[in-house]
């Protein structure tokens, strides 16, 4: 019988927390797995056959969820905890360790990162530079933008040509506020995030010389995001830094429920 698949959003405090909970675990064995952005399962040999029964486990049914995954996992399994964890940042590090160890995910959640954002929907922009949790600089806007034509004919034409100008006057505006607010940091910031609907934020992004030159900073989650502002832009340190556990059950007795709670 397949194990069910519990899938969470952890923000850092709670992952924090989670992770004090295993620690606390007496005497758990366990293998952990530390795996950077296409790493792979396929290279790993393990001796112990303990170590390898639980690999074989990894390999079968978290796999896809570790491939898929552009900024790496870690993953804690054994007899008792059997999960996976998403992380918000890339990891930079792979390494398998016969116990629980939570040090590479501490040290990403302890690091402050330069982060660009880019809050766009049609008709307003946000853009901003965060350290750490700090909002360095940040730009909000509006452009006004015409809504969807439902009538036919030569009117429904001549209003689409209006708002595709629109949508690329704001396109324009939104790309030379990113290029000014991020030039001063433009060496320092690490990884860059976009927040709103996805098939604007591309068209976008081909519209933006800027950010294509920046691209292989750019983050491919897309950040949740309602009216962009000021407000909205300086909640975004909670959304950036949010983590996804997936809990495994059904295989055999798991000791996941409870951890981490705030």
């Amino acid at each position: 019988m397949p194990p069910d698949v519990e899938t969470q959003s952890f923000s850092r405090r709670k992952l924090e927390n989670f992770l004090d909970d295993l620690e606390r675990r007496p005497s758990l064995e366990a293998l952990t797995l530390t795996l950077g952005p296409g790493a792979s399962l396929n290279s790993l040999e393990l001796r112990d056959p303990q170590q390898r029964r639980w690999l074989d486990e990894v390999r079968i049914l978290a796999a896809d969820r570790i491939v898929d995954s552009e900024t790496g996992s870690v993953v804690f399994w054994s007899d008792l905890v059997k999960l996976t964890v998403i992380p918000p940042i890339p990891l930079n590090q792979d390494s398998h360790v016969a116990q629980v160890d939570t040090g590479p995910l501490r040290q990403l959640l302890r690091k402050e990162y330069t982060v660009g954002v880019v809050l766009l929907r049609l008709g307003r922009y946000s853009v901003g530079v965060f350290k750490g949790d700090r909002l360095l600089t940040s730009k909000t806007d509006t452009r006004y933008v015409k809504g969807r034509h439902r009538a036919g004919g030569t009117s429904q034409l001549r209003f689409q040509r209006i708002r595709e100008k629109q949508i690329h006057e704001i396109f324009i505006k939104t790309c030379l506020m990113v290029s000014e607010r991020f030039k001063p940091f433009e060496d320092t910031i690490d990884y860059i995030f976009f927040g709103g609907e996805r098939h604007t934020l591309m068209n976008f992004l081909k519209k933006c010389p800027y950010l294509q030159r920046m691209e292989s900073r750019i983050l491919k989650r897309i950040l949740p995001t309602a009216e962009p502002g000021l407000r909205e832009l300086e909640r975004m340190p909670h959304e950036i830094w949010k983590s996804q556990v997936a809990i495994y059950h059904g295989l055999e007795r798991t000791h996941c429920q409870g951890l981490g709670n705030d």
